[in-house]
């Protein structure tokens, strides 16, 4: 191990102690909102097309709740904003665990894990991605990538995805193999494009050759199942995943933010109190067209949250496989200082 490795490790060791002693001393009524996407086993295909900081494993959250319920109680979000609005007595320390995205694996591999721990969670949902099809993205982007390297000049890419990937590709063929982490930056690029152009840009590509009978996201009859244990509740993450940037037309944001809280409560059955900005972009027309709707929002801003805070832009502690597989890892990052 390099000495680089060793002090890293040093580190995270000894913020892994330090932190829950700080925990004591932190006002009556903190927060701590931890955002996952999703759980996948470790060998599962899914993996090849997901970005690194986008899932952890079944076994990895199970490790969290024990860890987590050591330390806080576990609340759902939006009981926890009801009693802070009502000035009633909230917890010590208290953890609030959310989804983004409506994956089908969340009902898959973290349910059993929720109800193992009787978790409560809130599953943010994209109005028009369930029961469908539909991918984001990214990881149509990354399936591409993978198959123009597998076959050379199958993929059309237009110019500016083909500056991206081209460098990646080459790489990889100097290196005779294709690592997903390689593709990473190419979609870490593509998101400093405007929604709507790498929108534009991925319909000109087309297909990406995926098994349309591989649904990605949840349907009703899971959210359904979800939502009878008592442990799930729902939110809102837009109608389509749009990213709701400073410039949005006010209808696009009306749409993706109070229309998608309409459909999803003919479709959960059940309230929908909560937003969450899709990549945590959003400006201030979005906010306060959130406000007008639900209870609060929960942004990508890492930090933990208090009592007389903005509720429309409260922050999360992003949790994933590769900084958090470990007790020593999860706890120095739940300490917000790494």
């Amino acid at each position: 191990m390099s000495a680089k490795a060793l002090a890293k490790r040093g580190i995270v060791y000894a913020v892994a102690r330090l932190a829950p002693l700080t925990w004591r001393w932190r006002k009556p009524g903190s927060l701590v909102v931890l955002m996952y996407h999703r759980v996948l086993p470790q060998d599962s295909p899914l993996r090849k097309t997901e970005q690194p900081g986008m899932y952890v494993s079944p076994e990895t959250l199970d490790l969290h709740l024990a860890e987590l319920k050591r330390h806080f109680e576990l609340v759902h979000l939006d009981d926890w904003l009801r009693r802070a609005q009502r000035g009633e007595t909230l917890p010590k320390l208290a953890c609030a665990i959310t989804f983004d995205d409506g994956w089908r694996d969340n009902y898959d591999f973290a349910l059993p894990v929720l109800i193992k721990h009787q978790a409560p969670a809130t599953i943010f949902l994209v109005s028009s991605y369930i029961g469908t099809a539909q991918r984001f993205w990214p990881n149509r982007l990354m399936t591409l990538v993978h198959a123009e390297f597998e076959r050379p000049g199958s993929v059309p890419f237009p110019a500016p995805l083909r500056a991206l990937v081209d460098p990646v590709l080459a790489q990889g063929r100097a290196q005779g193999r294709l690592d997903t982490e390689a593709i990473d930056p190419v979609v870490q690029q593509a998101m400093r494009l405007k929604e709507a152009e790498i929108r534009a840009l991925m319909d000109a590509v087309g297909n990406d050759g995926a098994d349309p009978a591989e649904r990605e996201t949840l349907d009703r009859q899971e959210i359904a199942h979800l939502a009878a244990t008592g442990l799930v509740r729902f939110g809102s993450h837009s109608a389509t995943h749009f990213r709701l940037a400073a410039g949005t037309a006010e209808e696009v944001l009306t749409a993706e933010i109070a229309q998608s809280q309409v459909d999803l409560a003919q479709i959960c059955r059940q309230p929908i109190d909560l937003f969450c900005y899709p990549n945590g972009v959003t400006c201030a027309s979005a906010v306060t067209i959130a406000s007008h709707h639900y209870l609060g929002a929960v942004s990508t801003d890492k930090g933990w949250y208090a009592p007389g805070r903005d509720p429309y832009r409260i922050p999360r502690v992003a949790v994933h496989e590769d900084i958090s597989r470990t007790p020593d890892a999860f706890l120095a990052r739940l300490s917000g200082w790494l």
